[in-house]
């Protein structure tokens, strides 16, 4: 695992390998323990999006709701015909959700001061991607998601890639310098970060049309692929 530097954000940790996820169950609270397997090729496991009550300046969450359903886990995942796109999801390194979540909204700043909300975005599929311009692996896959978005222009889908713990002259630098051209906002204080409890980074939410999150995972993921356009596609059709 490769520690960040200072100015990352305590909680946040960089995921190198696949981790995978351990739903443990104390009195009425779910505690989800990262379990670090090395170099072993398990599949990251992550927790269902769980929202709450945050609020800051210069592009922290402005207004985030708790989710509106009961939250699920993902160790409760769903039977394999479930939905149409569990399997596809599965082998493409996301875990999905055994019920779509609703996550409530929220509001942040981009690069260029501009504020955006996840509500603005309902009818377009959503790849929510939680990240930090000091993480390997963050940098490791952003070069495929910058392929994915050319390919997805046009299409009801866009990527709200959220930037945790950094100043945005910070990200600005490293945005200019890689040439990356897809939706990149601000969460200075990691107070987003902190209401979908990200523990590690990168982290990716698939949101659906209608605003739910429908699965998720932690580690680098290859979004280039054939496979995944055509996954995206048929999903921001639905």
């Amino acid at each position: 695992m490769t520690q960040g530097s200072s100015r990352n954000p305590a909680p946040t940790r960089d995921h190198g390998g696949s981790p995978a996820l351990r739903i443990i169950k104390p009195i009425g609270t779910v505690i989800a323990c990262i379990v670090f397997l090395g170099a072993c090729g398990a599949s990251g496991r992550i927790p269902s999006p769980q929202a709450a009550k945050a609020s800051g300046q210069d592009g922290s969450a402005t207004s985030v709701e708790r989710p509106a359903t009961s939250t699920p886990t993902a160790s409760s995942a769903p039977a394999k015909s479930q939905y149409w796109y569990t399997d596809r999801l599965e082998k493409l390194g996301f875990s999905v959700f055994a019920q779509p979540v609703d996550v409530g909204d929220f509001t942040v700043a981009s690069l260029a001061g501009a504020s955006a909300s996840l509500s603005q975005m309902r009818g377009k599929v959503v790849l929510l991607n939680f990240w930090a311009t000091w993480c390997p692996s963050c940098r490791k896959e952003m070069p495929s998601i910058e392929a994915l978005w050319g390919k997805m222009k046009g299409k009801p889908f866009t990527i709200m890639a959220i930037s945790l713990g950094e100043t945005r002259n910070a990200v600005n630098k490293f945005v200019i310098d890689n040439k990356y051209s897809y939706p990149i906002f601000l969460d200075p204080e990691n107070k987003l970060g902190s209401a979908f409890g990200v523990n590690g980074i990168p982290t990716t939410y698939i949101i659906d049309t209608r605003g739910l999150a429908i699965a998720g995972t932690v580690g680098a993921v290859d979004y280039g692929s054939e496979e995944m356009r055509n996954l995206l596609s048929e999903l921001s059709l639905r």
